[in-house]
């Protein structure tokens, strides 16, 4: 063998020992990807339902401190989960958790995996790694669009006469609830019943007001309509929730309560 070909020899070992490397390497990457995304549907979808039960305990401990937030321009590093507590509307506003519920309806198009973390929300939240777990690393905070739902209005007081009906119209944003206090009597039938507005979109429901206790039927999830003879005389509360996404517009309804 001539001096070239010794000198060829462990040259050529060597480049194929990277070329082997490399090939392993990109095997790896291709088989995280999938466990990346997998682990991100669930951790998005995590924080949309913490969102929607307005659970700050629970979104506070996705994130990873400190923060880093963005708002109009302007870095703010949030250092602990005091600090998010005290900032958290100006930081979880209404635009941001719509975009968190529109990425978890369109599902992986909407999340991208990037080296060890995620972006999603438009990718004005990203997400990264840390001790084996998903956590906020920095959020980008859309400016306002006015999709914030206004406050439910208090509860209101009505009465309802024996052979009558009452009529309510009543507007629905967001989380909506609007509430109805009426005092009945004992042996009364009284019917509940909500219409013009679309599909399955909001429900109505009866409470006693002083227990809390349910007068639905169990495993009705949408009901328009509610019936049912009072079993004690007091004050219950007649419920029109919404039940459309809370980033989908406002809708009307008209509400009628009848006794006899």
């Amino acid at each position: 063998m001539s001096g070239r070909s010794r000198t060829l020899y462990p040259m050529t070992r060597t480049i194929a020992a990277v070329l082997t490397l490399v090939q392993f390497a990109a095997v790896l990457v291709v088989a995280q990807a999938p466990t990346a995304q997998a682990r991100a549907l669930p951790f998005v979808s995590e924080l949309a339902q913490a969102m929607s039960r307005h659970d700050r305990a629970a979104v506070s401990e996705m994130v990873r401190y400190p923060l880093s937030v963005n708002v109009g321009g302007v870095g703010i590093p949030v250092n602990g989960r005091a600090e998010l507590l005290r900032l958290f509307d100006s930081i979880f506003t209404p635009d941001v958790r719509c975009l968190v519920d529109d990425a978890v309806a369109k599902g992986p198009a909407a999340i991208r995996v990037n080296g060890g973390g995620v972006t999603f929300a438009n990718g004005r939240i990203r997400a990264g790694d840390v001790g084996g777990a998903l956590k906020i690393t920095g959020i980008d905070v859309p400016p306002a669009t006015g999709a914030g739902a206004p406050p439910n209005p208090p509860p209101r007081k009505i009465n309802v006469r024996r052979g009558g009906d009452v009529q309510f119209a009543g507007r629905l944003y967001g989380d909506g609830v609007d509430t109805y206090v009426v005092t009945l009597p004992k042996g009364a039938v009284v019917q509940a019943r909500i219409e013009q507005f679309p599909g399955r979109s909001a429900a109505v429901r009866v409470t006693e007001q002083k227990t809390g206790k349910s007068l639905g039927a169990a495993g009705t999830t949408a009901p328009r309509f509610w019936a049912g003879t009072i079993q004690d005389a007091g004050e219950y509360r007649v419920e029109v929730v919404r039940l459309a996404p809370y980033c989908q517009p406002s809708f009307t309804y008209l509400l009628t309560i009848s006794m006899k």
